[in-house]
């Protein structure tokens, strides 16, 4: 169990992400930044761009021997920690976020707390299977995806014939 593999979250210098998820893929970790082409507006332009979804955040799967390799590659501050506890992602978490980038909606995340709404369910589309707490926003259907361990959530509109209700609250 020692040398199991897990992914954790590591903290790195603003706007490094992409660099910091290179250099651990070049060391032999598994990584992940995702991103999203989204479409940003100028006074002058607009223009579709790579956006980093979990901004100062990459995630490596490593085991203990190997945890402390990663800051080779620099711009890591450390393990994202909750308590004193490296913040450990389970493999529905990662698979969750890895799926954010295919998504053709806009993306956003946000460190809210959580809200009691409707619990649903993803009946289709690539997040088919996931669970999430619907908000309505300005009429549109917005589900918040909870990411506990990064005490997190990521937002996603959605129609609503692509959701079911699981529970009410």
């Amino acid at each position: 169990m020692l040398n199991e593999e897990k992914w954790h979250v590591l903290q790195v210098k603003p706007r490094s992400e992409k660099k910091v998820g290179q250099r651990l893929r070049d060391l032999g970790f598994e990584s992940c930044v995702p991103t999203q082409k989204q479409l940003r507006k100028w006074s002058d332009r607009k223009k579709l761009i790579d956006v980093v979804l979990f901004n100062n955040y990459v995630f490596v799967a490593t085991d203990q021997q190997r945890r402390n390799e990663v800051y080779q590659v620099g711009n890591i501050f450390g393990y994202l920690q909750f308590g004193g506890r490296a913040a450990l992602l389970t493999d529905k978490e990662v698979a969750m976020i890895k799926q954010f980038g295919h998504i053709s909606e806009p993306v956003s995340i946000s460190y809210d707390g959580f809200s009691r709404y409707d619990e649903v369910e993803i009946i289709s589309g690539s997040l088919t299977g996931f669970r999430g707490i619907v908000t309505a926003v300005n009429g549109a259907t917005r589900l918040q995806l909870a990411l506990p361990s990064l005490h997190c959530f990521a937002n996603v509109e959605l129609k609503q014939t692509e959701i079911r209700r699981v529970t009410a609250h």
